[in-house]
């Protein structure tokens, strides 16, 4: 409730759902951003719910928080791999949640294109700035902000390899690197969802991470 209420005095329209199935019957499609539990009361948790977010079209590229007391590394990496947008273990400042929020708002609704070219494509695989959509073999694939960033950055400077660093500052705007591990985590989510492409992005041990056209 506090935090309600602070992201209210700070200008967010919130909606508040008692539990996950509530969430769901709400217009989804229509919000900027989901902050969920993963402990939710009800039928489902917050990883259900957020699996049945992503596995609609209309909701697939709302972002989504978690904000909870499990701090293991084994959460974490669960709740990334999920498909969050980022995870953050209570208790926390409300500082630190503010610009959390800010930061993957700022990441879904302001991400600059790395140069004027509207779509990119490499042989049966589109990309879409403009609509951050992509389409390979003709299906359409969900994306979070994050992946569409780090696949537009990879994607757009093909055979150069990058280290987590710059993939990190390019993905997260303006934060700090606190953990390398979202770096491979949120990569390790993209390679899945390429299919046939995903041998094409590739880790070389002390060079970093690149999408390479095949040997």
């Amino acid at each position: 409730m506090l935090l309600s209420e602070n992201l209210q005095s700070e200008g967010y329209n919130i909606t508040v759902a008692s539990d996950g199935m509530e969430a769901l019957r709400l217009p989804l499609d229509e919000f900027s951003l989901v902050i969920s539990e993963i402990d939710l009361p009800g039928e489902i948790d917050g990883f259900e719910l957020l699996e049945r977010m992503k596995d609609d079209p209309l909701t697939a590229g709302v972002p989504v928080i978690f904000c909870t007391v499990r701090d293991g590394e084994n959460d974490i990496i669960q709740g990334l791999n999920a498909g969050a947008d980022d995870y953050i273990v209570r208790p926390f400042s409300l500082r630190e949640m503010l610009a959390r929020v800010r930061s993957v708002l700022r990441r879904h609704r302001n991400m600059a294109p790395m140069a004027s070219r509207r779509t990119i494509e490499y042989r049966t695989l589109l990309l879409n700035v403009d609509s951050h959509g992509l389409i390979i073999d003709g299906e359409s694939v969900s994306l979070s902000p994050t992946e569409f960033a780090i696949l537009n950055m990879l994607i757009r400077s093909r055979n150069h390899l990058f280290k987590r660093e710059e993939i990190f500052a390019a993905a997260w705007p303006g934060e700090e690197l606190n953990n390398p591990r979202l770096v491979d985590v949120n990569i390790s989510r993209l390679r899945k969802k390429l299919g046939t492409y995903s041998r094409n992005l590739v880790n070389k041990s002390g060079l970093g991470y690149g999408f390479v056209d095949e040997i």
